[in-house]
């Protein structure tokens, strides 16, 4: 997996802040249409991508962007998203009984 430089942030933040605008005004992201935006703008495949959605992650300006990314596997989370979706979520891990409520409840802390 591919990691978050400086130069990359740098190439890719119109991009990033532009679907933030975006998920901030209709709490959704198109995120096929994210995924190919970023992919093309940093030469990257899907794979070396995930790195880069789990670095945005951790930075507070986009942590709402990696999020919805992160949810909108299809056909459900991939395995590298889990812990760090179950961190943000506020659970011990990603399959936790609780994860339902504990998601609704971050997207609703989120756009309050």
């Amino acid at each position: 997996m591919a990691t978050l430089t400086e130069a990359r942030l740098k190439r890719i933040q119109p991009l990033l802040d532009l679907y933030r605008a975006e998920l901030s005004r209709t709490q959704n992201l198109n995120t096929g249409q994210f995924e190919t935006d970023l992919k093309d703008a940093l030469k990257l495949g899907y794979q070396e991508l995930k790195g880069i959605i789990l670095d945005l992650a951790k930075r507070g300006n986009y942590v709402l962007l990696a999020a919805r990314y992160m949810e909108g596997g299809c056909p459900g989370v991939v395995s590298e998203f889990k812990a760090t979706l179950a961190r943000l979520y506020g659970i011990d891990h990603y399959d936790s009984d609780d994860r339902e409520v504990k998601q609704r409840e971050f997207w609703a802390r989120a756009f309050a």
